[in-house]
């Protein structure tokens, strides 16, 4: 009978750690700047230009 043993094979482990870095990456760039962005579903604004008649901010 073969004898089996836990140790996991290289490219299993090669796979979870990239998959924690892009997890990583992902929630690094969400908590830089995904909170400020206006959601997709958000309506465009009208123009990108300020009125004339309106103050600046």
């Amino acid at each position: 009978m073969a004898d089996e043993s836990n140790v996991l094979p290289t490219s299993r482990i090669v796979r979870w750690v990239a998959i924690g870095a892009l997890l990583a990456f992902a929630l690094a760039l969400y908590f830089r700047d995904g909170r400020t962005l206006p959601p997709l579903t958000a309506p465009a604004a009208a123009s990108a230009t300020t009125p004339a008649d309106q103050p600046v901010n």
